[in-house]
């Protein structure tokens, strides 16, 4: 475990201090800040307005409840580890945004960003290599400001993933067996 950690802190300080240029000391920042994923979650509300208001409405509603899951189980986790992050244990660390108080691993950032575009991926397929590049674009951004290490941000990506994974299986299945018993049942009124 120790070897994993020096291999996670040494793979931190590479990304935070040493692949650095000044575009991305002003673009990784920009991307890492939660108010941007407003035009996020409006691109791809839009993407699925367009694909039919009632197929779009409810995507959009599973996705906020995936994205909500996401947030409630990073946030458990987080407290359960209890993590410091890198901005708070280690010196020289090159921060682009506040500390933040909370604990480090894992990456809400990265749930939830990861939970939405895979959710999103699964419902839009022709996009997921836009989809794809947001999610990785915020997941890297988180390292390179200075607020999460490398293993933070895989393990909220691969659980984020996870529960979108899971909220498309279910929609898929519980929740069109619902919709199917419910208008078969109005039919037969």
């Amino acid at each position: 475990m120790d070897t994993l950690l020096e291999f996670d802190t040494n793979l931190f300080y590479i990304i935070n201090t040493r692949l650095t240029s000044g575009v991305l000391d002003a673009y990784m920042p920009f991307v890492s800040d939660k108010s941007n994923f407003y035009a996020v979650i409006l691109l791809g509300a839009l993407i699925m307005l367009a694909s039919g208001w009632k197929k779009g409405l409810r995507s959009f509603i599973v996705l906020a409840i995936a994205v909500a899951a996401s947030d409630l189980s990073g946030g458990l986790i987080k407290n359960l580890l209890m993590r410091a992050r890198p901005c708070h244990a280690l010196e020289g660390v090159r921060l682009f945004s506040a500390c933040g108080k909370a604990y480090s691993f894992p990456s809400g950032h990265a749930m939830n960003i990861f939970a939405a575009m895979v959710f999103l991926t699964t419902r839009y397929r022709r996009f997921w290599p836009l989809f794809m590049f947001i999610a990785l674009s915020v997941s890297y951004s988180r390292v390179y400001v200075g607020v999460h290490y490398p293993l933070d941000v895989l393990g909220g990506a691969t659980l984020g993933a996870a529960i979108a994974y899971l909220f498309f299986l279910a929609d898929k299945t519980l929740i069109q067996r619902i919709i199917n018993s419910t208008a078969d049942r109005q039919e037969g009124h």
